[in-house]
């Protein structure tokens, strides 16, 4: 596995010879090191009660230490638990310096662990062997090194011995700079650097990037170290597994002595973490390499006071119990003892290579698969010919192979010939003369169920082009980007942008504030989450944007700045994005907005619309360095509510013409004049404040009287901030039938709240649909969610709301079902045409544009799931080493209509949803597996699902599979919360045999651990018809009755029907 090098490594912290780099001493770029901390102080004398006054803040402090004091012990447990640890058990996406997603060795979001290690495709590597000279050496201390030859399948990286002796490094944060002495423990897989206290470590399996150089300036110079220091300055960011302060992931900043020990730390470091990922995904494969690199690790461990031989190396049934946990496997000691006796067929009581190869084949042996096989090869000897594989393809997993033959027939040559390699299949003379098909064994044909190309997710090869305007699209968008954690105590940083660009967000979120030294910074005003610089967001934002698709990115700004902050945020925007910044329209007369795909690797800035300010004073001021601290600075007293508007005389004149478009440079300019801009608007009652989202709509916008007494406040963008807002022009919405809602380019924004009492009149609600269909809007989290946490975004997916903002930090169902929303082939993304009842297709009628009204008919969606098996599903958080698992399987169905509405019926397992079987909106149908007793690692369900779903959102059904274990083996319910979960829209879902890919409470995937389950679909049908394919619709509906006793009528029924109420 991991070779030690033998040859001595100069040790430049220990020898200072001419040719050894120079110390930390006489490097004089290296900063000052700061003495050693003085001395702790003496203990304070044992405690007694009757010396202490009865004091409640003592009696609370008591109690929070006695907190903490049991938090440090339950994560010591963990940490000796992870210890042992052979790799990693969540698949941890990385990314390179360069700003795009590394995806080499990593599996992707929606593809379950699988065997893509490639040593079945070559032949050379398939002979290597645990005594192969490559496989490894023991080091004199018993530790591991590394080969000197490059990283390949099997063999580790180079490991130099200073690493793991220690060396001096300089920690940076915001308070101080100490130095510690940081080494790395290569049989645990991390890096200390503090022997008293154990939890100062952090994991080699839980880093997501290291960055250098220029990735990692902005926290260099938000330091104020000098720039002398950046060759020597690594930033590495890890998953923070305790989530201390809400936050999902760690940064350390370190400064090394010198470039040599720099380059030691971070070149390892990627290598070891990124070796310890392929050999563990290798083991989901079974490779040769994997197996001869764990075998070894484990031998060199057990190994580590005696000499090896031919003889020697092999594990008895302790030491395999061991290694299993060390590969996350969950499973109960009987069947642990049953496999260990399966293969020690020599009956020595201990297994070597050949046996623990043997044990791990026999410990994963799939009956499900073999079942699915035999039942579609005529001969399992032989196995699958290209036209078995084919007609499996077709009318098993509903794909169309002949759309792509030259693809399907890769795929089926691919995995036969891994048969081959593998030795389960030595091709004959007529194989290799052509006479003879090529066929594909039971080990080919379930490897490609556990494969890329047989993902649950539908995948397409080729890429439709986004050409309707950009209205008609739901933009995958996030709420306050910049939070780690917390919306009032949480975090602030440039990763939580990084985090969202690459996981497909293109609609990203600024809060702009005044900063105390006349940079503006981002911050979630008026609470105590710590603050970025602007700038430092913005050239995140602008070297990520692209990172995972390249359709366009548009930047939300909220903007709290003073008029000189204003005018330095545009100039850094436009620095910045230079040429990607889209400051002027493509079309000066433009009706409709462009298309994404006409604005690909465009960036779009949506900020309110601007007044007339004059800006030479502004500018003048920013050039001669006066600063003037705005009201609403963070750091200044909150301000009161603005009570005072700015009087319009009102006018007799006649009807105004409602514009088309606002051009770019001055808001409502196609109808009015500079001079004029003003009275006008306030003869149209346009409120030309913007839509931003430092306050939320009141009630009273749904009436009309109070919104013609309702005050008017004017903008207080400047110019040269507001004119950036080219498509995405901000406006506060007023009512619907004002000029400004007839721009092609507003966009009004509402919080939830807002939104939803908006739509409790009717009238409304069908305006705000049909604004929808032609203008963008933008709805976000109200203020009282606190705790990041999110809504439901069906509920404004289906009023046609193409920018639903969700708090990304939060991986709740509204998380989850916007990430199944944007999941699948051109989904991905980040634009998902909305469906036909959403949009309006434009006609041109002469000069004249017109829209075609529509029509939301109720459809009956029917699908059927059936769940037959799980494999290596994770503990319970909590659980101990020897305790076993009891899971069951939770299915739960979203639609978008609301509750009164919707109606599904199921069948199969156990109903777990409303009793009146109603769903909607707040209420999804849920059903239940039984429960497997004792067994984590293979389950078997076999529990068939069928669904009915009567809604007018066809489109807008999600489907989530929730892991649970059982509390004591019988009754159904877990404190300890969910083990997994994974969620998609039905829509993307592949019919067939699918491995479904399993997610933890943080949405990270687990490695090895996935669903198995059959889909089947049916194509949405009217409910009006007579003749639907799975059933009448009289039959359904007395199906309906039976079970949940409904007393409407079938005359009510059928008038509902009819009438489209229902």
């Amino acid at each position: 596995m991991i070779v030690v090098h033998s040859q001595d490594i100069h040790d430049p912290m220990v020898a200072q010879s001419p040719r050894s780099p120079p110390s930390p001493r006489q490097d004089p770029r290296i900063l000052p090191i700061h003495p050693p901390p003085p001395p702790p102080p003496p203990p304070p004398p044992p405690y007694h009660q009757d010396d202490e006054p009865r004091s409640l803040t003592r009696r609370i402090s008591r109690g929070a230490a006695n907190k903490l004091t049991r938090r440090r012990t339950s994560t010591t447990i963990n940490t000796d638990h992870r210890d042992n640890s052979s790799g990693p058990l969540m698949v941890r996406r990385r990314s390179n310096s360069s700003g795009l997603a590394d995806e080499a060795g990593f599996l992707d979001r929606s593809d379950p662990p699988t065997d893509f290690d490639d040593a079945w495709e070559d032949p050379s590597i398939s002979s290597v062997g645990p005594d192969s000279p490559i496989s490894g050496a023991r080091t004199p201390n018993g530790g591991f090194s590394y080969g000197s030859a490059p990283p390949v399948a099997g063999v580790g990286p180079i490991i130099p011995s200073i690493l793991q002796r220690g060396t001096m490094l300089i920690k940076v944060t915001k308070r101080k700079r100490k130095t510690f002495k940081y080494v790395l423990d290569t049989d645990a897989a991390k890096v200390c650097w503090d022997p008293s206290r154990p939890n100062k470590r952090f994991y080699i399996d839980d880093i997501r990037e290291i960055r250098t150089g220029a990735d990692a300036r902005n926290y260099r110079e938000d330091f104020q170290i000098p720039s002398e220091a950046e060759s020597r300055w690594l930033t590495i960011l890890y998953a923070d597994q305790g989530r201390s302060k809400g936050r999902p992931i760690k940064t350390m900043h370190l400064i090394a002595p010198n470039e040599y020990i720099f380059d030691c730390w971070t070149t390892t470091l990627r290598d070891l973490s990124r070796y310890r990922m392929e050999m563990m995904t290798g083991l989901a494969g079974l490779t040769e390499t994997s197996l001869c690199a764990l075998w070894n690790r484990e031998m060199t461990r057990t190994l580590t006071n005696r000499t090896r031989t031919e003889q020697d190396p092999r594990l008895n049934l302790e030491g395999v119990e061991r290694l299993c946990l060390s590969l996350h496997i969950v499973c109960s000691k009987n069947d642990l003892r049953y496999q260990f006796a399966k293969a020690d067929r020599q009956g020595v009581g201990s297994l070597d290579f050949g046996g623990f190869k043997d044990f791990l084949k026999g410990l994963k042996e799939r009956r499900d698969l073999k079942e699915i096989f035999s039942s579609v090869s005529s001969d399992q000897e032989l196995g699958l010919d290209k036209t078995e594989f084919l007609t499996f393809l077709r009318d098993t997993q509903g794909m169309s192979p002949e759309a792509d033959p030259a693809h399907w027939n890769y795929v089926f040559e691919r995995y036969a010939r891994k048969d081959r390699l593998k030795g389960n299949m030595t091709p004959t003379a007529e194989e290799e003369e052509g006479d003879r098909p090529t066929r594909m064994k039971f080990e080919g044909f379930s490897a490609f169920l556990m494969s890329p190309s047989n993902s649950v997710l539908g995948r397409t090869t080729r890429v439709e082009p986004l050409d309707r305007p950009l209205s008609e699209y739901f933009i995958s968008s996030s709420h306050n980007t910049y939070l780690l954690g917390r919306q009032v105590a949480g975090e602030s940083s440039t990763e939580a942008y990084i985090w969202a660009l690459q996981r497909g967000c293109r609609c990203v979120e600024v809060d702009c504030w005044d900063g105390p030294d006349g940079r503006p910074l981002v911050n979630h005003g008026r609470t105590l989450t710590s603050s970025v610089l602007f700038s430092d967001c913005i050239s995140v934002i602008g070297k990520y944007a692209f990172s995972s698709t390249p359709y366009p990115l548009i930047i939300s700004l909220e903007v709290h700045c003073g008029p000189e902050q204003q005018v330095v945020m545009a100039e850094i925007l436009s620095s910045t994005l230079e040429g990607r910044l889209l400051s002027q329209p493509f079309i000066t007369n433009s009706l409709v907005l462009p298309s994404p795909e006409e604005l690909k690797n465009r960036i779009l800035i949506k900020v309110k619309a601007a007044e007339d300010v004059d800006e030479v004073t502004l500018l003048s001021s920013v050039a001669s360095g006066t600063r003037h601290r705005s009201a609403s600075s963070p750091s200044a007293r909150p301000p009161m509510p603005e009570g005072s508007s700015i009087s319009s005389p009102s006018t007799s004149s006649g009807a105004m013409p409602s514009p088309a478009f606002t051009p770019p440079r001055r808001a409502l300019s196609v109808w009015a004049n500079a001079t004029t801009k003003r009275q006008v608007a306030g003869a149209a009652g346009i409120s030309i404040s913007s839509a931003a989202e430092d306050s939320d709509q009141r009630d009273g916008l749904i009436g009309q009287e109070r919104r013609n007494k309702k005050k008017k406040k004017p903008s207080k963008i400047v110019n040269r901030l507001g004119d950036l807002g080219v498509y995405t022009r901000g406006y506060k919405y007023a009512d619907f039938d004002l000029p400004e809602s007839k721009t092609y380019n507003h966009v009004f924004s509402f919080s939830e709240r807002s939104f939803e009492n908006l739509c409790r009149d009717t009238d409304l609600k069908s305006q705000l649909e049909q604004h929808n269909q032609q203008y963008l809007m933008r709805v976000y989290p109200a203020g009282y969610r606190i705790n990041s946490s999110n809504f439901d975004p069906n509920k404004f997916w289906r009023r046609g709301v193409q920018m639903v903002a969700l708090n990304w930090q939060t991986y709740d169902l509204g998380v989850q079902m916007n990430e199944a929303m944007f999941a699948a082939g051109t989904d991905r993304t980040g634009y998902v045409l909305k469906p036909r009842e959403l949009r309006q297709p434009i006609l041109s009628l002469g000069s004249q544009w017109s829209f075609l009204p529509s029509r939301k008919d109720r459809k009956l969606v029917r699908f059927s799931i059936d769940i037959v098996s799980a494999q290596q599903l994770p503990r319970p958080r909590g659980a101990g080493v020897e305790q076993t698992i009891d899971p069951y399987v939770e299915l739960e169905i979203f639609c978008a209509d609301d509750k009164a509405r919707g109606l599904a019926i199921g069948e199969g397992g156990l109903d777990a949803s409303a009793r009146n079987g109603m769903s909607g909106i707040g209420s999804p149908h849920r059903r239940r597996t039984k429960i497997v007793q004792g067994n984590g690692y293979n389950p078997i369900f076999n529990d068939k699902f069928t669904v009915s779903l009567e809604t007018k959102f066809p489109s807008l059904v999600f489907i989530r599979w929730t892991v649970w274990s059982s509390v004591d083996g019988r009754s159904y319910g877990d404190r300890n919360g969910a083990l997994a979960s994974f969620t998609a829209k039905l829509e993307s879902l592949q019919e067939g045999y699918r491995h479904l890919p399993l997610f933890d409470n943080k949405g990270e995937q687990f490695l090895f651990a996935t669903l198995f389950c059959r889909i089947k679909k049916d194509d949405p049908v009217p409910v009006s018809r007579e003749d639907v394919k799975w059933g009448k619709v009289e039959s359904l509906k007395s199906l309906g009755r039976s079970v949940f006793s409904r007393t409407t009528s079938s005359v009510e029924r059928k008038k509902s029907l009819e009438d489209g109420t229902l």
